[in-house]
């Protein structure tokens, strides 16, 4: 069986080779495929991610485009989406896999862990694993680009994968879609070590009540308030 890792770049030199490295290294011996949709980048991105990724491709679009762009011009049975600036625990595929092979499941998403050591991106993350975990509980699968959504690919295609028209929670909006589908499932003991340098640089309390209030926007509204997503370098 192969497995396509799909991620969207943006000018991510800093990060990507760290996040292309966990893939590789990952503790399960399956087949991988990465592929990467980079935006027009204008640093060293794609000549970083020449090196370690399988197919790389270069094409003006946003975050959902990226993302559908990078499935279609997969081939894996598993569609993994990776965020450019995240590391993945080494043991996360196969624990991911596991999951996949019960038949009632659909896709699958683990917790996060902050890269940065600060108390405040700690008090953080156990706070946002809290609202994750309370929210699978309700049957509101919160698929977060942080947690890595692992799905099955032929109901990815099932669904018509990524709503383009959202330039944030395009995310939780696809795991919400798949979840009417079939099972979207939490797996408690995976990890994704993500970066919180938004918050870092900008603030927890702007950043969290923007993400309450888009988040709310698109409950109401299935839409996006945001035009285009704000980018942190």
């Amino acid at each position: 069986m192969k497995v396509s890792f799909i991620i969207t770049t943006k000018n991510e030199e800093k990060y990507i080779k760290n996040t292309l490295l966990s893939i590789r290294q990952q503790n399960c011996s399956v087949e991988k495929e990465i592929v990467v949709v980079d935006a027009m980048s204008t640093d060293k991105t794609v000549e970083i991610a020449k090196k370690y990724a399988d197919i790389v491709l270069i094409r003006k679009s946003n975050i959902p485009q990226g993302k559908n762009i990078g499935a279609y011009n997969s081939s894996g049975k598993i569609l993994i989406f990776v965020n450019a600036d995240v590391i993945l625990e080494k043991d996360w595929l196969k624990k991911t896999l596991k999951e996949l092979e019960k038949n009632e499941v659909i896709a699958v998403c683990g917790l996060i862990k902050p890269m940065e050591r600060s108390l405040k991106a700690r008090i953080f993350m156990i706070l946002w694993n809290f609202l994750i975990r309370t929210l699978f509980m309700i049957n509101f699968p919160h698929t977060s680009g942080e947690t890595t959504l692992a799905v099955k690919r032929e109901y990815f295609f099932k669904i018509g994968g990524f709503n383009s028209s959202l330039a944030s929670f395009e995310d939780v909006d696809l795991g919400l879609r798949l979840s009417k589908v079939g099972k979207v499932k939490l797996i408690k003991n995976v990890f994704t070590i993500a970066s919180l340098r938004r918050f870092e640089r900008e603030g927890y309390l702007k950043w969290s009540l923007i993400w309450l209030a888009t988040g709310l926007y698109y409950l109401f509204t299935k839409k996006s308030p945001l035009k285009h997503y704000p980018i942190v370098r």
